[in-house]
């Protein structure tokens, strides 16, 4: 999403991909991108076949230097 403004349906598979190999996972809210941070580990199995669905998460905000990231996440069930 930073690199290209790629975002959506069209880039599900791509995100994906990048979530399955490693890649950082941000959560787009609004024009606010957040990284997300398992509880001391990554969590990009479980939010890979997510990727360009609108999920809800919960964890600790945490923003400095103009970063912003949310650790210990949980994905919130519909």
């Amino acid at each position: 999403y930073i690199d290209h403004d790629a975002k959506g349906e069209k880039h599900r598979e791509c995100a994906k991909t990048c979530i399955e190999s490693g890649g950082p996972v941000g959560l787009l809210v609004g024009d606010k991108v957040y990284l997300l941070i398992g509880e001391h580990k990554p969590i990009n199995a479980k939010l890979a076949p997510l990727a360009a669905q609108t999920i809800t998460v919960k964890g600790k905000v945490v923003e400095r230097s103009g970063m912003r990231m949310i650790g210990n996440v949980e994905i919130v069930k519909k």
